[in-house]
């Protein structure tokens, strides 16, 4: 074993820390895992981080000895269920679980699969299949069109409650793609028949659910209608999935009710009355998963304040907690999708911003790249805040009112407005890239809701609490929000088109 003194500065949550200096370099991370845990009476199963001087400081992962200065800060990740592929950077990795999962667990699928009909239309449509070759055309049964709509308005009902028409019409066409005989002559494209009847079974389809109390649908129900005319416009204030949620508004769990849930939410709230390293993490990520019923309906019904809900779910307001939120409305790993497509786009993104110089846009895209090439080519994380602090700028879109910057002691007077991203840097005059952060504060309804090191990362968080807390992408940013949902996340929801920049940019880096 080696004989060089270690110094370490431990993060154990977010309010402490431990001086810990060891006499001797352990030669394993393992070893020096089982050492902390002896001379800081921890008891829980841990992983480690330390403070790159390679990359700015950046929290890497400790996999090698060797990696760690003698003079270092590391940070403490508590370990619920091993998960080797996690990039959480929260005090606590989680992933798996064995509660009642939401409802829909998978995206809408690129080959709709046909499902099997009644006995009766299963024996006809094989039997018509065989025999397309006769010129006789099938001619189907009032019963027997009502099963195919019934079975394949449950088949669409699974993936999406509102569906589009794009999607609908994928669905007629695996239809007659999977039986043939189905397909129309004299149709374009042999199949718009049955769109148009999948689409009103559809409507048909959501009504019938509706009366039976699924709540994704049933909170559309009400509207105007002949037994209540002064109801809403049937139109107005549709609530349903926009921006490729899948589990928008589901259902309580088998056997909870209202009560039984708020039992467990307020279970949650005294948990997170005692310190970090107290609280019981398994159970608190039991009980998320178990709320999160009750916790969309209040979101998207309600509408409360940020605040209410900051106090009524501290738990939403962790970063692994938020991240474990947004994957039950999306089925998405935020943080890994996210930074594989950014680091995938990156270098093209970089050299359409060197093209553009004129105008104001153009100027301050200039000013963006100009700072850029000051930094270390190699570092990746300087790219990837070029990239995003250029988009804007690109897509002609004032970020100054979102991503901000200043100094210390700026600080208070900057952490204001509806949605914001407050990068504290140390430089003598103050860039709108924050390529150097002290911290950055993530700010809605005028209050800092959480705080990160790494200003990616704080726009991240940020794009998550846009989707767990239900909230407008910010107006004067919006295409640049839509441009991570869309093309980074492929989260398009089955639009028609993407508005004409985003789809130029799309263009130009396929």
């Amino acid at each position: 074993m080696a004989t060089d003194v270690l110094k370490l500065r431990v993060i154990l949550d977010d309010i402490n820390a431990e001086r810990l200096i060891l006499p001797s370099r352990p030669e394993t991370v393992q070893a020096l895992i089982s050492e902390m845990k002896d001379k800081l009476n921890l008891t829980f199963d841990f992983r480690l981080q330390f403070e790159d001087p390679e990359f700015n400081n950046a929290l890497n992962n400790l996999v090698n000895m060797e990696d760690l200065p003698a003079k270092a800060t590391i940070k403490i990740v508590r370990v619920i269920e091993s998960d080797l592929s996690s990039t959480s950077t929260d005090d606590t990795v989680l992933l798996s679980d064995n509660t009642d999962s939401p409802e829909r667990l998978c995206r809408w699928p690129a080959i709709f699969t046909v499902p099997t009909f009644s006995y009766e239309v299963e024996y006809m449509l094989r039997e018509r299949n065989s025999a397309l070759g006769d010129g006789k055309t099938v001619r189907l049964t009032r019963d027997q069109k009502h099963n195919i709509l019934d079975v394949m308005a449950a088949e669409i009902y699974k993936h999406k409650a509102y569906p589009s028409t794009k999607q609908i019409g994928l669905a007629a066409e695996a239809l007659v793609s999977k039986h043939p005989c189905l397909k129309e002559n004299g149709s374009t494209k042999g199949y718009e028949g049955w769109l148009n009847s999948l689409r009103f079974k559809m409507g048909n389809y959501r009504t019938k659910l509706s009366k039976s109390g699924i709540r994704d649908v049933a909170v559309n129900a009400g509207k105007r209608s002949r037994t209540n005319p002064e109801g809403a416009a049937s139109r107005a204030s549709i609530k349903r999935p926009r921006r490729g949620e899948i589990n928008f508004l589901p259902n309580y769990p088998h056997g909870e009710r209202k009560q039984t849930l708020e039992t467990l939410r307020l279970a949650m709230v005294e948990q997170f009355k005692r310190t970090s390293m107290e609280r019981d993490m398994v159970s608190i990520h039991q009980h998320m998963q178990r709320t999160f019923a009750l916790r969309r309906e209040e979101i998207v019904n309600l509408a409360p304040p940020v605040v209410e809900l900051k106090d009524r779910w501290p738990a939403l307001f962790c970063e692994a907690q938020l991240y474990s939120e947004f994957h039950r409305i999306t089925n998405l790993n935020l943080p890994s999708t996210f930074y594989a497509s950014l680091d995938k786009y990156t270098p093209q993104l970089l050299q359409l911003y060197k093209k553009r110089k004129t105008g104001t846009f153009g100027q301050k895209m200039e000013a963006v790249m100009m700072a850029f090439e000051e930094r270390d080519k190699n570092d990746i994380c300087a790219a990837r805040i070029a990239a995003l602090a250029g988009l804007p700028h690109y897509l002609k879109e004032d970020s100054a009112e979102v991503f901000r910057t200043c100094k210390e002691d700026d600080l208070e007077a900057a952490q204001e407005g509806e949605v914001a991203l407050v990068a504290v840097v140390n430089q003598e005059e103050v860039l709108q890239v924050p390529f150097e952060t002290q911290h950055v504060s993530i700010v809605l309804e005028d209050m800092v809701v959480m705080s990160h090191r790494s200003w990616t990362d704080s726009l991240v968080i940020l794009f998550a609490l846009v989707y767990a807390l239900h909230l407008k992408y910010p107006d004067k940013l919006s295409a640049f929000f839509e441009f991570i949902q869309v093309i980074l996340l492929d989260l398009d929801d089955g639009r028609k088109q993407l508005r004409p920049k985003l789809q130029a940019l799309k263009n130009e880096l396929e």
